[in-house]
């Protein structure tokens, strides 16, 4: 194969490196007069039809993923040749070593050397996932480092582009395990909040010598990204808040890009890393689970305070996008006092077993390898001191049984069933109802959780509707700092129904919601609970009951 020449321009001189999609050529272009890289696609024997052309496809992707960068962080590409029915990626010839050869040969890096990795890394991210592009496979091996220091992110092969469709069969896991993030192992897709996970496993791994998860199996590590915490690093230094933030279980709450980048500048050039502590509210929302006591009443004013000043009036909020619910901001300070949903080990648990069980049968890898108030004996459990509500909200109170929803004896612990206009719906006890044009809203009056009935009107399959939404949310910037973290099908009493969560930033804070669309009885819906993005962990219990309990009338 040495001196073979491609495309009548591209001469192989030697291998540099062979991986379980290809193999790197060191290659000179004979046109240009330089050296060059070349990713030839080394097929295994015996490969059926349909996948030999699976694999050119992923190939094909990589080429358009990489050139679509105009990085510095991300390897070059030059070239496409399609030759002996497969494609050759002729790319930038880098001279460097990866960063798992150098920790592997040389040893651990100090925090200042691998925080300057890492900040560039970060940036070819942040540019990867500005044109929509999620890369899936961030690891030391694929992190090359010059003598000069200088880094950059290679292999795009299992890269993802908004608009492409997946070529990920159902149920297969594609990425390497000890650098695979939480929600990524528990089925969900990638999200750019993936790859930052990805990011802080490479560098936990560049400063430990090995990954936080390190375990003797692909399984094994699988559960315990799962299951364990990551153990804390022992020689990170400086650069640990920015290795702790970027391994957030919980991607809504993960370092973003943006800020990942900063703080690795920082922490590079012998600085503080500037990470501000994040707030430790995450216990249950106020009225959301049975058996918890409730906080005791405020004081009484004394005789010489001046009485309570009204609240202020609701923040204004730009109108929905068609066929869009608006997510009106709360009416309530956010709640400050901590406590744990009892529920939450219970799921996690369960949510393990489902995973390992599936993963174990079908992982392979991309080498084919409550009237009025409350009642005295169920007030609502408040996270925060309760605010007077506005002149247009009422606390919510139990209803009559009708056969236009499910009963409140049906209902889970907590919830009281809420009539709306064509719906009704479980919310927690207490939370303060208001009616806004095509929506109707229950807020936490302790905190910034809502639940909200949105009825502008939109056609199509939800599915659709909701990635027509997003790139509406998009382009019109109402929602700042938009991320999706998933959209999935799912039924609103046999008829069909989508789920998109996301998170946004409020004046509160980032906050998180699933929102569900369906359309029945000719009707539109979209059902959300939003919840601050601290709190989501310990209240998705909460969010999936009251999403089911929603009923459109006439229907189930």
């Amino acid at each position: 194969m040495e001196g073979r020449l491609l495309a009548g321009r591209y001469r192989l001189e030697s291998v540099v490196g062979r991986g379980g999609m290809g193999t790197v050529w060191r290659a000179r272009d004979e046109t240009l007069d330089r050296d060059v890289a070349v990713k030839e696609v080394v097929l295994p024997a015996g490969l059926g039809d349909d996948e030999r052309e699976n694999r050119h496809r992923r190939t094909l992707r990589e080429a358009r993923a990489s050139a679509r960068l105009n990085h510095p962080g991300v390897v070059t590409v030059h070239d496409v040749v399609d030759e002996d029915d497969r494609p050759w990626i002729v790319m930038e010839l880098v001279r460097a070593r990866s960063l798992q050869d150098i920790v592997d040969g040389d040893g651990p890096l100090p925090p200042g050397r691998a925080a300057a990795i890492g900040r560039q890394i970060a940036g070819a991210l942040r540019a990867a996932h500005a044109i929509g592009i999620l890369h899936r496979d961030v690891k030391p091996a694929n992190v090359l480092v010059a003598e000069d220091d200088r880094a950059v992110l290679t292999d795009f092969g299992i890269a993802q582009m908004a608009g492409d469709a997946t070529l990920t069969g159902t149920g297969l896991l594609i990425g390497s395990p000890a650098y695979m993030a939480p929600e990524r192992v528990n089925g969900s897709p990638a999200v750019p909040a993936s790859d930052l996970w990805a990011l802080g496993a490479t560098l936990y791994a560049a400063t430990e010598g090995k990954a936080p998860h390190h375990r003797g199996d692909a399984m094994a590590v699988l559960a315990a990204i799962l299951t364990q915490d990551v153990p804390p690093p022992r020689n990170a230094g400086p650069l640990t808040p920015v290795l702790t933030a970027l391994l957030e279980r919980d991607p809504g709450r993960r370092l973003t890009g943006d800020r990942a980048e900063e703080a690795l500048n920082a922490v590079a050039a012998g600085q503080a890393p500037g990470l501000a502590a994040e707030p430790t509210a995450s216990g249950p929302l106020s009225g959301a689970l049975s058996g918890a006591r409730p906080a005791p009443p405020p004081a009484p004013p004394a005789a010489s305070q001046a009485p309570p000043a009204p609240p202020p009036p609701a923040p204004s909020f730009p109108g929905p996008v068609p066929g869009m619910t608006a997510h009106y901001p709360p009416l309530a300070p956010a709640g400050t006092e901590r406590r744990r949903s009892v529920l939450a080990p219970i799921l996690a648990g369960a949510a393990v077993a489902t995973v390992i069980l599936a993963v174990a049968g079908v992982l392979m890898w991309p080498d084919g390898s409550s009237g009025g108030g409350p009642e005295e004996s169920r007030q609502p459990t408040t996270v925060a001191k309760q605010s007077t509500p506005g002149p247009q909200d009422t606390p919510t109170a139990p209803e009559p049984a009708s056969s236009g929803g499910p009963s409140e004896a049906f209902l889970p612990d907590g919830l009281v069933r809420a009539p709306g206009p064509g719906f009704t719906i479980g919310v927690p006890k207490g939370w303060r109802r208001s009616d806004r044009g095509n929506s109707t809203i229950w807020n936490d009056p302790a905190g910034t959780a809502y639940v909200q009935v949105d009825r502008t009107p939109w056609t199509g399959d939800p599915y659709d509707h909701w990635l027509t939404w997003e790139r509406e949310a998009i382009a019109d910037g109402k929602l700042r700092n938009f991320n999706r973290l998933s959209i999935t099908r799912t039924s609103v009493a046999g008829v069909a129904a989508a789920d998109i969560e996301f998170t946004w930033t409020r004046d509160s804070g980032l906050t998180r919601a699933r929102d569900r669309g369906v359309i029945a009885g000719g009707r539109s819906y979209a059902v959300v609970v939003a919840v601050p993005a601290s709190q989501w962990n310990e209240n998705e219990a909460l969010v999936k009951n009251v999403l089911d309990t929603f009923r459109p009338s006439g229907v189930g």
